[in-house]
């Protein structure tokens, strides 16, 4: 029987990670199960995100323990972290994400839409907005009205049309 045969792995095969990643996922786990319980305490916890590439700080590794641990033993399974995984991972491919589109309307790399920006990108779309809709667009968009609309405007802004969808 595998090393992972006691595990219900089900709900993170192929949909979130292969089997070689949840295979180093658990090397990485069980060589912080010091005491080989099967189980990681909170401080373990951080370090052990980070060891994957996942930073938290002090604050979010508590809110991730509250919320994984059900039984509040103070220690999290196998299967417990790899739902925190899980969870990081996802937020972070929604980032990656969101970062990828907002770059798709910074066309000359300046950090901030600008309505030079959502003209060409209308116009590689066939269409051809005035300056004015443009500039109006923008300042919609400009969410803490600085005059230009920055990666948190966009965020904030997909973030309200999303909460508004959701209503």
């Amino acid at each position: 029987m595998s090393v992972l045969g006691q595990f219900d792995l089900e709900p993170f095969l192929d949909k979130v990670f292969s089997m070689d990643e949840i295979l180093e996922f658990y090397e990485i786990f069980s060589s912080f199960d010091v005491d080989h319980s099967g189980t990681i305490e909170e401080d373990e916890l951080g370090a052990c995100l980070a060891s994957v590439g996942m930073k938290a700080s002090k604050t979010h590794v508590r809110e991730m323990m509250d919320e994984i641990d059900e039984d509040a033993s103070g220690s999290i399974s196998f299967e417990e972290f790899l739902e925190v995984v899980r969870r990081r991972h996802t937020q972070r491919s929604a980032e990656e994400d969101l970062r990828s589109a907002f770059e798709t309307f910074d066309k000359n790399h300046s950090h901030f839409i600008e309505a030079e920006d959502i003209k060409a990108l209308l116009l590689t779309l066939g269409e051809k907005i005035s300056d004015d809709d443009a500039h109006e667009m923008i300042r919609i968009a400009d969410m803490d009205k600085d005059g230009k609309v920055s990666y948190e405007d966009y965020k904030q802004l997909i973030q309200s049309m999303s909460e508004e969808r959701q209503s």
